[in-house]
């Protein structure tokens, strides 16, 4: 296991908890039928990404091409949300649009090329088993095996050292997402 880090995951150097073969399964059907879509909430706009993933992230590459308004105005986030073509919502974020601590410009005739990253800490079981009704089991590691709950641990078989790295990266997690907001909010722009 030399070339993964300490939970299984592909990459040595990072160490963060990857998603299921199933879950990866999941997405990559979602992927190849070309499926899946970003909604730009606020703006009316709909973009089809170029989507490519790993066992931790997705990467959704899109073009967003601005018809308003006619006046530039700041924008200091952008709430986007993943969702199937068939409408169902996979995740949605605010995601802040500050370069430099100053948000940008947007206006008619503005295009911007954005890749959103997206740190998948799970996919809802109950999606995949809806999708994919063949799937019996645990569909991630995260589901603890008693509550059913989305824990830092889920079912998976931890020392005591991993269990506190476990804990320590969910903390991690919880503290950039409520970083995010605080700025948002102080800048008064969070909705």
């Amino acid at each position: 296991m030399a070339d993964k880090n300490d939970f299984g995951g592909g990459n040595k150097v990072s160490n963060y908890i990857p998603i299921t073969e199933v879950e990866q399964e999941f997405l990559a059907r979602l992927v190849e039928a070309q499926d899946l879509c970003i909604i730009i909430h606020g703006w009316n706009m709909m973009v089809v990404p170029i989507v490519t993933f790993g066992d931790k992230n997705l990467h959704a590459s899109f073009k967003l091409s601005f018809d308003k308004p006619e006046n530039p105005k700041q924008v200091y986030f952008l709430d986007m949300e993943l969702k199937t073509q068939s409408g169902i919502s996979l995740f949605r974020q605010q995601m802040p649009t500050t370069y430099g601590n100053e948000p940008i410009m947007v206006g008619q005739g503005v295009e911007f090329e954005m890749v959103w990253d997206i740190a998948i800490r799970n996919i809802d079981p109950n999606l995949i088993k809806t999708l994919m009704p063949s799937v019996t089991g645990f569909t991630t590691r995260l589901e603890d095996r008693d509550t059913h709950e989305i824990t830092a641990t889920g079912n998976m078989r931890l020392s005591k050292e991993l269990k506190e790295k476990a804990m320590l990266l969910r903390q991690g997690e919880n503290w950039i997402k409520q970083y995010d907001r605080e700025r948002l909010r102080k800048k008064g722009k969070l909705v």
